[in-house]
């Protein structure tokens, strides 16, 4: 049996409603970009590529997200730019607040004044929160902690449970605590060349023509070489 829009709230809960409504406003709003987004979602001042999928619990805060990239459940981003065709687990840390070591104390406050218990300080004196940046084609494993200021290159993986220190170059594949490399994906003349390509900026049309490229990669590669060569002599 099916059951209508009506149908369907009268079975809720109030809060279930609220939610429920919440989360149709959001997918209205950017019903031209395709998003879905779970119930509990929040998106705050943030930039949303074409057909995103944002889970249930997520908070997305002064960020921005690129086309085809998706957040699984229980995740809140914040100051954190993302590339297209990312794929983040759920559960995970970002950005987690720096604490200056070089100070008589590591305790905000004497250095922030934007903290919900008192503080002595006038202006904040060190920036604790630090701009996040993920290329495309990137995946961040469940339960991962990524540091403040690190950078993650186009088609990094992140393993489960790893700590982000530091930047994480293309391709690499980083794991434990803290996360060091463990391989790469692909040996240093086919990084050069994925990263020539940059195939994550290719149109929808593109893509669904040519999908099946993506399960060779030798074919992959020559395509590109080919439809180079191609434009040459044209």
């Amino acid at each position: 049996m099916e059951y209508g829009i009506s149908e369907v709230l009268k079975n809720l809960s109030p809060i279930s409603i609220y939610y429920w409504k919440r989360k149709k406003k959001l997918e209205k709003k950017y019903f031209d970009k395709g998003l879905i987004i779970g119930l509990k979602s929040k998106v705050i001042n943030s930039q949303i590529g074409n057909s995103v999928f944002i889970g249930n619990n997520v908070i997305l805060r002064n960020c921005s997200i690129g086309s085809h990239s998706y957040l699984n459940s229980n995740n809140s981003l914040f100051n954190i730019e993302i590339g297209n065709f990312v794929s983040i687990a759920p559960k995970i840390s970002f950005g987690l607040g720096i604490h200056p070591t070089h100070l008589i104390t590591t305790h905000p406050a004497f250095y922030s004044n934007n903290k919900p218990f008192k503080t002595f300080s006038d202006k904040n004196y060190f920036e604790e929160y630090r701009l996040i940046e993920i290329g495309n084609d990137v995946w961040i494993g469940q339960e991962s902690m990524i540091m403040g200021g690190v950078t993650i290159g186009d088609g990094a993986i992140v393993a489960a449970r790893a700590v982000v220190t530091k930047d994480v170059p293309p391709y690499a594949i980083v794991g434990g605590v803290p996360a060091k490399i463990i391989r790469y994906r692909f040996d240093d003349k086919i990084i050069k060349e994925l990263e020539a390509i940059k195939w994550w900026n290719r149109d929808d049309e593109w893509l669904s023509q040519n999908y099946l490229l993506f399960h060779n990669t030798e074919k992959f590669i020559n395509f590109f070489k080919n439809e180079k060569n191609n434009s040459k002599k044209s």
